[in-house]
């Protein structure tokens, strides 16, 4: 009897409250969420779609033309969509490295937000960049990279150029320069190495070109001179007035003397093997110790300098310094022999070696008895400034094959 009377009372409980629990399950299932979602964002956009206007405050007026503002609204929304889609693309394209480095594409619209340090991609996928950056921009300390992991360049950055101090290495990771950068250019105090690793260069320079004062090195590294430069070459024209003994406080390489034997005269040339340059010394009969001094510089190179251009023929010489104050056949004189005859030994120039007769006293001495004077070669000479510059070519027009300075005053 009281389990009849119970189950009474619970069938009439449930079927008091079946309908809400059908209804609450109904709401809580995922499809039903989901129509609902869907049916409602497809109602808005129906109803969005559905741009007729029904009076004039229906419009934008924009110059003469009336814009539905349903219309507007909707462009709006496309345009924003689209926007969304755009950033919501940049940012899978943004990831953070184990090290906790965030990185990004090198197009990315984030990284004009990032700051402070980053990774950034080059177009092939590798890591090109990493490092400080600034509205996008590599801006404070970071590395360059190779597409191998080689890297190129350490240290500062303005807006994606090197600026401050640096290190610029070889493809190959052997360090290049080290020392001030502006523009990406090497400005300021620096060092210049070989892709050997030994030093070059130390000293000034500007716009990427040696320029002050500086001081050279060979092969292995020892310092052979120390002076002043201009447009990636040394002065040359600063040993002209000094004795052997002031030449050889800044010249510090491997040296030969040739000397006139007493029948020829009393001249000596000395060649600065490590410069390629040899000069003419000559008694200096006004000074009381009759001292001898350098009056003539040949510089061994068929190359002129002048700023950032490299000339090798008359005629582009010609557009730098202006014509000549001398041109025509000149017999040579001992510095110009041996300038001819250290060139020829190692490849044919001019009409060949000059006929000497000398004799080696020791290895780095020789004496030279004779020598032909009627050896013949066409000579270009400039003025600019105090100083005249010879251009020795084989004949008229065409290339030279080195050049020598010389005081304005002298002959």
């Amino acid at each position: 009897m009281g389990n009849n009377l119970f189950s009474v009372l619970w069938s009439s409980i449930k079927s008091k409250f079946a309908t809400f629990v059908s209804k609450l399950r109904m709401w809580l299932s995922w499809d039903f969420v989901r129509t609902r979602v869907i049916g409602g964002i497809r109602d808005f956009f129906v109803r969005l779609f559905n741009v007729k206007p029904k009076n004039k405050d229906d419009y934008y007026t924009v110059f003469r033309w009336m814009i539905s503002k349903k219309l507007a609204y909707l462009i709006i929304i496309i345009v924003g969509v689209i926007s969304l889609w755009y950033i919501a693309s940049s940012t899978r394209l943004f990831t953070k490295s184990s090290e906790g480095i965030p990185t990004y594409k090198y197009n990315s619209i984030m990284l004009r937000m990032a700051k402070d340090k980053v990774r950034i991609k080059a177009k092939s996928g590798y890591v090109a960049y990493e490092g400080q950056v600034s509205k996008g921009y590599a801006t404070g300390e970071g590395k360059l990279f190779a597409k191998d992991g080689t890297v190129l360049y350490s240290g500062q950055f303005e807006k994606n150029q090197y600026e401050g101090e640096g290190t610029q290495n070889y493809e190959t990771g052997i360090i290049h320069y080290k020392g001030q950068f502006h523009a990406n250019l090497y400005n300021g105090q620096g060092s210049l190495y070989r892709e050997n690793g030994t030093r070059e260069y130390e000293g000034g320079f500007v716009d990427g070109l040696k320029e002050g004062d500086g001081k050279l090195f060979d092969a292995g590294g020892n310092p052979v001179y120390e002076g002043s430069f201009a447009s990636d070459e040394l002065i040359y024209g600063e040993l002209l007035g000094k004795t052997p003994q002031d030449i050889r406080a800044k010249y510090f390489g491997s040296q030969k003397m040739y000397e006139e034997s007493e029948e020829l005269g009393s001249d000596v040339v000395i060649h600065l093997e490590d410069i390629n340059a040899l000069y003419l010394a000559e008694s200096d009969g006004s000074a009381s110790d009759d001292s001898m001094k350098a009056t003539n510089v040949i510089v061994l190179s068929n190359v002129y300098r002048s700023g950032k251009s490299e000339i090798k023929g008359i005629d582009g010489i010609k557009r730098v310094l202006g014509d000549p104050v001398y041109e025509g056949y000149s017999s040579v004189i001992l510095p110009e022999a041996v300038a001819i005859n250290i060139l020829s030994d190692k490849q044919s120039t001019l009409k060949g070696r000059v006929n000497m007769d000398s004799t080696s006293v020791y290895t780095d001495d020789i004496v030279i008895r004779n020598y032909d004077q009627d050896y013949s070669v066409y000579v270009y000479t400039f003025r600019r400034g105090d100083l005249m510059y010879s251009f020795v070519c084989n004949e008229e027009g065409g290339s030279f094959s080195f050049y020598e300075i010389q005081k304005g005053g002298s002959e």
